[in-house]
C-alpha cells in the first residue's frame, strides 16, 4: 500500500484494550483517507442509537494519504462523532504537527470508544498506544496542560488538548493541537472529555512513507513548492493572515455585524482588517509542518486591559466572530478575547455567535438579568465578554453559563420567544463569518447542504463563487456574480465534491488554491496509485458526500433541515447588498434535482447510491426501495 500505512488503532478506554485494525485498499481508493475515511469508519463501528456522550459513543481521527508529506498544505487531518451541538454527523479539520506524527508511528487513523475511569491521556510512543492516568491535568487550561506535557514528554513531542470546556461538556467545545491548531467545530472537545481524555500525546517517529511514484512526488514537491509561495492568496496570507481581507470583505457586504443586523461598519473593518493587527500586535508568524504559507498570526499585545503575552492570535473567523459580530472595533479585545476561548477550548465561531444572539436578545427583552444571572448583555461591551461571559461558558457557571453552553439554537429554544429567527445557524452550527447575502449566494446553499452544519470548507463554495479558482477541465468556468443565483446549484454539485476530495485528500484549501484539479488528483495518484481519472475523483467525492447525508439520516434528520434561519435570508439592511432577496428555494430545488436527493428524506434515490457503490448503505436507509 501506498501513502497510506493500511492501519488504525481502535481505542476501548472503558477497558484500556488497544486493537491494531487493518484496512483494505478498496476502502481508500473508494473513500481517500481523512474525512472521507473517518466518515465509512463511523459508519462501520458507531452505535446509532448513543447519545453524544454516552460511553459508547465514538470519536475518530483520520489522517489524508497526503500526510507526511513535504508539501504545503498537506499537513492536514480530520475528525468525526456524533455533535452534541447538533446531534447529528460532525466533521473538523486540524492542521500542524500531530497528523504527520500519527502517519510515521505506522497509523492512518485513531478511533476511540469507552470512558475511562479517570481523567487520562493517550500516550503514542514507538508505534505503542498506552492510557496513562493524569488527574493532575485536569482542570487545566490548554496552555497549562501543553506546557506540563511538553516538559514530561519533551520539547518535540506533539498533541491534542482539550480545556476546562470540554471536560465541562460545553456543546461547542473545541481540540487544539500544540495549543494552536484546533479542531474548532461541531464540539469534538466535549466528545474527548465525556471520555476522560485530557490528551493525545505522540513523541516523535521515523518511517519512510513509500508512495508509488516516488521520483514523481519529488518533481511535484519541487515545481508546486515555489508556485505555492509566489500565489497571490499565499502572499496575503503570511502578510496579513486569514484576517487580511477583512476590510475587503466588508465592502462587499461578506461580513456579519452585530448578529447579521448589519453588512457594513467602515470604521470597524479599518480596525479589525489583517493588516492592523500586523502592524500593532504580531510578533510572528505560525505554520503546520512543511507549508511555506505560514499564515498563523503570533501576537502580543503589550499593555491596556486586554494585555497578552506572546502567543496565538485570531484567525479571521475569530476576528470577526468576536468583533465584528459584537459589535466591537477593539482589535486587542480581540486578541484577549480569543487568547481566553484558545486557553479554555472553545470554537471561536459558536462562542462570538452564541454571544451575539444572546446580545440581541437581551436588547429587544427576550432574555432578561433573571435568565443571565444578573448579568447585562450590551453591544461592544468586550470588559464583560472577557473577564465574565467566556468564563462562565467554558465553567458552565451560574444561569447564563448554562444557557450559553447549549450553543444559539438550543438556548433560543429554552428562552422562546420566536428568538430561534434571529440565530444565524444551520442544523444547530453556527454559521461562519461570511454572510451569504453579501457575500454570495451560493454560500446559503452551501450552509444549508452541508452534512455538518452552516459550513463554508466542507465544499469548494466560498473558493468558487468569490473566483479564487477555475477548474475548466471538469466543467467549471463560470463567471459567478455574487449577488444572484446564477448557476450556483449547478457551481454547488461540483464544489461538493471536489470540498469532499480535498478535506479526505487533508490537501489545505488555502495551499491548493494554486493548483488545478487534474494537478489535485494527479499529486494523489503519484502518492497512492489510486489510479484516479477526473471522473473517479469527483465520483469519490460525491460518494463521501452521500455517505454523510446518509449518516445524518440515520440520525433522523431530513430534507426540511437543509434550512437557515429567517435572520440569515431577510435582504441586507445595508451596505452593498442592502434589499436585495436570496432566491433560496429555487437553489435547493434545483442542487436537489441535479444530485438526485429525495425531496422529502434529504437522501440520494437508491439508484443513485447503487451508482457510487453505496448498495449496502442504501439497503439499510431505503428499506421500502425508491
Amino acid at each position: 500500500m501506498y501513502g497510506n500505512t493500511g492501519k488504525v488503532a481502535y481505542i476501548n478506554c472503558t477497558t484500556r484494550v488497544v486493537e491494531e485494525v487493518s484496512l483494505q485498499e478498496d476502502m481508500y481508493k473508494k473513500f481517500i483517507g481523512g474525512s472521507g475515511l473517518a466518515a465509512k469508519l463511523f459508519w462501520d463501528y458507531a452505535d446509532f442509537n448513543a447519545a453524544p456522550f454516552s460511553e459508547r459513543s465514538v470519536l475518530i481521527f483520520a489522517n489524508g494519504p497526503l500526510a507526511g508529506m513535504p508539501l504545503s498544505g498537506t499537513s492536514r487531518m480530520s475528525a468525526v462523532a456524533r455533535s452534541p451541538l447538533t446531534g447529528a454527523f460532525a466533521e473538523s479539520s486540524c492542521g500542524g504537527y500531530f497528523p504527520p506524527q500519527l502517519k510515521y508511528a505506522g497509523y492512518d487513523g485513531i478511533i476511540i470508544t469507552g470512558k475511562c475511569t479517570l481523567p487520562s491521556i493517550i500516550h503514542i510512543a514507538q508505534g505503542s498506544f498506552n492510557i496513562i492516568s493524569s488527574e493532575e491535568l485536569w482542570g487545566k487550561t490548554i496552555d497549562e496542560a501543553y506546557s506540563t506535557i511538553k516538559e514530561r514528554y519533551g520539547g518535540r513531542s506533539r498533541t491534542l488538548i482539550i480545556g476546562p470546556a470540554g471536560e465541562n461538556g460545553v456543546a461547542y467545545a473545541c481540540i487544539l493541537s500544540d495549543a494552536h491548531h484546533a479542531f474548532g467545530r461541531c464540539g469534538l472537545g466535549a466528545i474527548m472529555g465525556s471520555k476522560n481524555i485530557k490528551a493525545i500525546v505522540i513523541e516523535p517517529h521515523q518511517t519512510v512513507i513509500k508512495y508509488f511514484e516516488e521520483q514523481k512526488v519529488k518533481r511535484l514537491i519541487k515545481e508546486l513548492t515555489p508556485r505555492i509561495k509566489e500565489y497571490i492568496i499565499s502572499q496575503v496570507l503570511h502578510e496579513f493572515g486569514s484576517a487580511g481581507n477583512l476590510e475587503g470583505h466588508m465592502y462587499t457586504g461578506d461580513v456579519p455585524v452585530k448578529n447579521w443586523t448589519s453588512n457594513f461598519n467602515e470604521e470597524m473593518a479599518e480596525k479589525l482588517t489583517g493588516s492592523t493587527l500586523t502592524e500593532k500586535y504580531l510578533t510572528k508568524t505560525g505554520t503546520c509542518a512543511y507549508c511555506i504559507i505560514a499564515c498563523k498570526r503570533i501576537v502580543k499585545v503589550d499593555e491596556g486591559p486586554y494585555s497578552i503575552p506572546e502567543g496565538p492570535g485570531p484567525e479571521y473567523e475569530t476576528v470577526a466572530a468576536l468583533g465584528c459580530l459584537l459589535g466591537s472595533g477593539d482589535l486587542a479585545a480581540v486578541c484577549k478575547a480569543g487568547r481566553l476561548c484558545s486557553e479554555f477550548g472553545l470554537d471561536t465561531i459558536s462562542t462570538g455567535a452564541t454571544i451575539a444572539w444572546a446580545m440581541e436578545a437581551f436588547e429587544r427583552g427576550d432574555l432578561t438579568e433573571k435568565e443571565t444571572g444578573g448579568i447585562s448583555l450590551q453591544w461592544g461591551d468586550m470588559q464583560t465578554v472577557i473577564d465574565t461571559i467566556i468564563p462562565s461558558i467554558a465553567r458552565k457557571e451560574g444561569p447564563l453559563g448554562h444557557l450559553f453552553a447549549q450553543g444559539s439554537k438550543a438556548a433560543a429554544k429554552t428562552i422562546g420567544k420566536d428568538s430561534i429567527n434571529y440565530t444565524a445557524q444551520s442544523k444547530g452550527l453556527e454559521a461562519p463569518m461570511h454572510d451569504p447575502r453579501g457575500g454570495g449566494h451560493g454560500h446559503a446553499l452551501a450552509y444549508a447542504v452541508s452534512p455538518r452544519g452552516a459550513c463554508h470548507v466542507s465544499t469548494a463554495m466560498h473558493f468558487m463563487e468569490t473566483g479564487a479558482c477555475n477548474y475548466p477541465e471538469i466543467g467549471f468556468e463560470f463567471d459567478l456574480e455574487a449577488l444572484t443565483d446564477e448557476k450556483k446549484p449547478e457551481t454547488m454539485m461540483l464544489a461538493t465534491a471536489i470540498g469532499s476530495i480535498e478535506n479526505s485528500a487533508c490537501f489545505c484549501q488555502y495551499a491548493d488554491r494554486s493548483l488545478t484539479f487534474a494537478e489535485m488528483v494527479g499529486i494523489l495518484n503519484a502518492v497512492t496509485g489510486y489510479n484516479y481519472s477526473l471522473q473517479d475523483a469527483l465520483d469519490a467525492g460525491w460518494r463521501i458526500y452521500h455517505l454523510k447525508r446518509l449518516i445524518n439520516h440515520r440520525f433522523g434528520l431530513k430534507a426540511s433541515d437543509d434550512a437557515l434561519t429567517d435572520r440569515m435570508l431577510e435582504p441586507a439592511r445595508d451596505g452593498e447588498p442592502q434589499g436585495i432577496m436570496i432566491n433560496f428555494n429555487g437553489m435547493i430545488q434545483r442542487f436537489y434535482e441535479l444530485m438526485n436527493l429525495d425531496h422529502v428524506e434529504g437522501i440520494a434515490t437508491i439508484d443513485t447510491l447503487h451508482k457510487y457503490g453505496l448498495e449496502q448503505e442504501a439497503a439499510l436507509v431505503w428499506k421500502k426501495g425508491k
